[in-house]
């Protein structure tokens, strides 16, 4: 064998080799721990007990035998520890990823505590949501713009909040514990942009302050 056969041998196992690296480089987090939180560099996030995080995806099928070997049954455990282990495993199966819904916010129309039919159509949905939870608890704050006399906002404030809870309230059966609030001008989310604006034009840009906002802060237990 000649040296220039020996170089160019060395040579493709070398890039064969640095190949393979690239390879293996570009796997990803997801695809070493599909199921699994993983830390900045891949490692896998585990609790103070040493249980690891799963993803809302997360299903048996994704189990690990360093995360969930009384899923896998890779390992043979050791009889001592069977019943501990089953009985973590039936915790562990019995355990679901609880989705909350998103706060949900409806306007009202300048000074008024009706629920239009549009916003309406908005809570119906969310009321759905809510019903899918177990022992729901639902904040409800009412606000109005800080246009006029600020007593009466206040009382204008409580009294949208109190039509939301009615409506839900005349929905049926009660899916969650409601917490009832009006709040007033004093929490308006258009802040100073409306200052130079009169009439008509200031009353639509402080809109957004005319509302009730909707969120679920507690739910049972799975």
């Amino acid at each position: 064998m000649t040296i220039t056969t020996m170089i160019k041998r060395t040579a493709v196992a070398s890039l064969l080799a640095l190949a393979g690296c690239a390879t293996q480089s570009t796997n990803t987090d997801a695809d070493n721990w599909p199921g699994y939180r993983t830390d900045s560099d891949g490692n896998l996030l585990k609790t103070a007990e040493g249980r690891c995080w799963r993803t809302p995806n997360w299903t048996p099928a994704m189990a690990v035998e360093e995360c969930d070997v009384a899923i896998t049954g890779v390992a043979e455990p050791d009889p001592e520890d069977a019943p501990q282990l089953a009985e973590e495993s039936a915790e562990e199966a019995a355990e679901e990823t609880v989705v909350l819904p998103a706060p949900l916010t409806i306007e009202f129309a300048f000074d008024s505590a009706s629920i239009s039919e549009a916003q309406q159509r908005y809570l119906e949905t969310w009321y759905q949501q809510v019903a899918q939870l177990d022992g729901a608890t639902v904040e409800v704050n009412g606000y109005s713009d800080p246009l006029g006399n600020a007593r009466y906002n206040r009382t204008l404030a409580q009294q949208r909040a109190d039509a939301v809870a009615q409506w839900w309230q005349q929905q049926g059966e009660s899916v969650a514990d409601l917490s009832v609030k009006g709040h007033g001008p004093d929490h308006s989310v258009t802040g100073s942009a409306c200052a130079s604006l009169r009439g008509e034009a200031l009353k639509q840009c402080h809109q957004q302050d005319r509302r009730v906002t909707l969120r679920v802060t507690e739910v049972s237990d799975p």
